[in-house]
């Protein structure tokens, strides 16, 4: 049995948690595109949600960079400019290819086994055409990186930005043909990593970053708001697929815990 908890809405945490992960997702797989303004009165009534309730899940996904709420204007997806796209792979690139190049000094047997095992996760989604899975096999391979680079500090920096690089990452996996290149990246990265390769590691991750941003750009910057979220997405029908697509993003975000801190 769930154990929920009663806010100050009155509804219980765990319909608040559904609509996160409902709205999250749908931003994730392009079903709610940047910009998009998200009418609250018909989310309400498609989602069975009380309008507390709402704003209450659309103020987490704002902690998150993923909605903007504008006074005045509502909420809306979050639209991210080319300098901050820019930033945000720079700095993310940065921090992961010295994580990878430090894990890659000491990774071990069953390190690489795990790798092995996740990337074999990955191909298995892209050949399902399934995105949010794929993120969800990448973000546990460079979890697993991380936190046995030994770099506590490190992780806990690129951990702050986690949210805005899973929905730059959400959109580059959105173009089926970065999906293939996404992997041969990734398994190039692992290679170097298995010839005790440190600095081809880090070259790798950089590369592969740079590519993801390259991705996302053309997404985020050539697509147009496709209208308002009066329930697309969220019809009967639509409602019972996003059910699906909730599960699957549940999973999906439950690789990014942030790792405990070892003294």
């Amino acid at each position: 049995m769930i154990k929920t908890t009663a806010n100050s809405s009155g509804q219980s945490k765990t319909v608040i948690e559904d609509c996160v992960s409902q709205l999250r997702s749908d931003i994730m797989t392009g079903t709610l595109r940047p910009g998009q303004k998200l009418i609250e009165a018909d989310l309400c009534e498609q989602m069975a949600i009380s309008r507390p309730s709402l704003r209450e899940a659309l103020r987490v996904l704002e902690a998150d960079k993923l909605i903007e709420l504008v006074p005045n204007r509502g909420p809306s997806v979050a639209r991210l400019g080319e300098r901050e796209i820019e930033e945000i792979h720079d700095v993310w690139s940065m921090l992961t290819g010295e994580g990878v190049y430090q894990f890659a000094a000491v990774a071990g047997a069953k390190d690489l086994s795990n790798l092995n095992r996740m990337v074999a996760r990955l191909k298995l989604a892209s050949r399902l055409d399934n995105p949010l899975e794929m993120l969800a096999a990448t973000n546990a391979i460079f979890n697993t990186i991380l936190t046995r680079c030994g770099n506590s500090l490190l992780v806990e920096v690129v951990y702050s930005l986690v949210s805005r690089i899973n929905f730059l990452r959400a959109q580059s996996l959105l173009d089926k043909d970065w999906r293939h290149l996404c992997i041969e990246e990734i398994e190039k990265i692992i290679a170097a990593i298995r010839a005790n390769k440190p600095t081809a590691a880090r070259r790798a991750v950089r590369s592969h970053i740079a590519s993801a941003c390259r991705t996302a750009k053309q997404i985020m910057l050539l697509s147009s708001p496709t209208g308002t979220a009066r329930g697309e997405g969220f019809t009967k029908e639509g409602t019972h697929r996003g059910a699906k697509r909730q599960r699957r993003g549940s999973q999906s975000f439950r690789v990014l815990a942030m790792p405990k801190r070892t003294s």
